[in-house]
């Protein structure tokens, strides 16, 4: 018999695909025979659907699965979906059925598939983001080809290949404490971007901690509003503590406007999850780390709602049996302003940002650093971010790459092996950008219906190097903002 506690000892991650936990996913990445490993859990009796979507979390274009359990008759069918009424079953079945059982009101089904099975009524699956659909019904079909309307049924963005297998999670030590960090109950202003900061005195760790995770505290029925948090370690005056203002507005302090842009020690964004770090690496706290920080806080309210209370933040686990390595965070691309321009009615726009040779090997050690996570990030027209690694004017395999990206889910990701990173090597961003629904240009900016092209990659042992950006000359754009006018 399996169980839901037999199904994560086998199987290397897995995710609720509803929010009710009713339907779980279980899946093992297999990249020596290029085969992925997956199991539903589903908490009924009738038939189970699940797919990938070609990168919209829509039924039309997919490539799916229906099975179900009928006696002792196993069925799962390779179908794929041309409109949004039932899936045709695919002549070339690539699906491979390993169970199947139905007990105690739960179907679980076992099954795998190659990444890319060659057939074109499937879709490749391939890193970045993925785009998972799934239904069910709580009765069987009523023959293998006639099927009633799922009961329920939903979409979720996954990152198949980049999240932490839960065997890497390391678990909490027996010393380990936390501390919060909530915003003030923030009265969110009614209009369609707010950027909130306050600050914080972190509470005292006697010597040198390590910070070993961090959790998302989001207000339920905030989830759609808060759309990223950053938490800068920053040195300032202690009265500072507990200052809330509105990060751009007069109101705020002078002695907190340069953290903003400081050495990012926390970072979460809409759909992400708890961050872990690695069993060898923590964020340093108290002596030889963060002590003072500014959380900054990005509302989105594009329906400008008066009247929002939002007490948000981030939960921080540290530990006082020091890891091996202390952990950094490099921010890198392209600095954002308005000279970062993309312009309307554009498919396939591309904007790079480089942190050059020149600034790597005046800033860091002649043994290197390494990296081993990262998160990427641009706004609404953005559908693909790549970081490019070059040595010796050679490029070398990508550090970071996801090809379909989804503003809404924002995950840190974690690299496959640690990528060693030499002074003298150089990063290149590469951001790219679909711009066919907007009538007017989109330049750079912390709105978001603005851009941005960063990413905060994760790494040891930590430099002093919090930032590495270019940025475009704006004489280059004088003669295209002429004419504009």
């Amino acid at each position: 018999t399996v169980t839901a506690a037999t199904l994560k000892e086998s199987y290397d991650h897995h995710i609720s695909l509803d929010e009710e936990e009713k339907y779980m996913m279980y899946w093992t990445m297999n990249d020596a025979a290029k085969t992925i490993n997956i199991a539903v859990a589903v908490k009924t009796t009738g038939w189970v659907g699940f797919g990938i979507s070609p990168y919209t979390g829509r039924m039309p274009g997919s490539d799916t699965v229906i099975g179900w359990v009928n006696g002792n008759d196993a069925f799962l069918q390779d179908r794929f979906a041309p409109t949004r009424d039932v899936p045709l079953l695919d002549a070339q079945q690539d699906y491979n059925l390993i169970s199947a059982e139905e007990k105690n009101g739960m179907t679980i089904l076992r099954f795998s598939r190659k990444y890319n099975t060659g057939d074109s009524k499937d879709l490749a699956i391939e890193t970045g983001t993925t785009r998972l659909i799934w239904a069910y019904n709580d009765v069987d079909p009523v023959t293998p080809n006639t099927f009633t309307k799922h009961k329920k049924q939903g979409t979720r963005s996954v990152n198949l290949f980049t999240s932490l297998a839960e065997s890497e999670k390391p678990p909490l030590p027996s010393d380990a404490q936390y501390f919060d960090l909530h915003n003030p109950s923030v009265a969110v202003p009614a209009r369609d971007t707010t950027y909130w900061c306050v600050a914080f005195k972190l509470p005292e760790v006697n010597g040198t901690a390590h910070m070993i995770r961090i959790d998302p505290l989001i207000e339920k029925k905030h989830e759609g509003l808060v759309h990223h948090i950053l938490v800068y370690d920053c040195i300032f005056d202690e009265s500072y503590h507990g200052s809330s203002h509105d990060c751009d507005s007069r109101n705020m302090p002078d002695g907190l406007r340069s953290c903003r842009g400081a050495t990012v020690i926390g970072a979460w964004a809409i759909g992400g999850g708890p961050l872990y770090y690695p069993a060898h690496v923590g964020l340093p706290l108290g002596k030889r780390g963060a002590r003072y920080v500014v959380m900054e806080t990005h509302y989105d309210n594009p329906l400008q709602k008066a009247g929002m209370i939002d007490s948000s933040g981030m939960r921080f686990y540290y530990t006082h049996q020091l890891r091996q390595y202390d952990a950094g965070v490099l921010e890198i691309g392209q600095a954002t302003s308005p000279f970062m321009v993309l312009p309307e009615d554009q498919a396939n726009w591309e904007v790079a940002g480089y942190c050059s040779e020149n600034c790597t090997r005046d800033n860091l050690p002649a043994t290197g650093i390494k990296f081993f996570g990262g998160m990427l990030h641009t706004h609404l027209t953005g559908f693909s971010v790549v970081a490019k690694h070059y040595r010796d004017g050679k490029e070398l395999p990508e550090l970071l790459s996801n090809r379909h990206y989804d503003f809404n889910f924002q995950e840190t990701e974690f690299l496959r092996k640690e990528v060693t990173f030499m002074p003298g090597d150089q990063l290149t961003l590469i951001c790219k950008y679909n711009t066919k629904s907007r009538p007017k240009v989109t330049v750079g900016g912390i709105a978001t219906r603005d851009e941005m092209c960063l990413a905060y990659l994760l790494y040891y042992p930590k430099q002093e190097l919090a930032v590495c950006f270019s940025n475009n000359d704006y004489i280059t754009y004088l003669g295209y903002f002429r004419t504009l006018r």
